[in-house]
């Protein structure tokens, strides 16, 4: 492809991304926060969880020394 089209193509990219962040935030209203927020924490606890058990297999014991 042409370098304009490339240049092209990621600006229409780039547009509907931040049109679609716009809907997400303009249509959610007052609950995309928490919403985002529980989203954020429930990721991390779930990852937390994921990388103990993976430390369990190897031997290394996951609790604070």
């Amino acid at each position: 492809m042409s370098t304009v089209l490339d240049k092209a193509s990621l600006l229409l990219a780039a547009i509907a991304c931040a049109a679609a962040a716009w809907a997400v935030l303009h249509y959610s209203g007052e609950w995309f926060f928490p919403a985002v927020t529980l989203i954020a924490l429930i990721s991390l606890y779930l990852d937390n969880r994921r990388l103990r058990s993976i430390l369990k297999e190897h031997g290394i014991s996951p609790s604070k020394k």
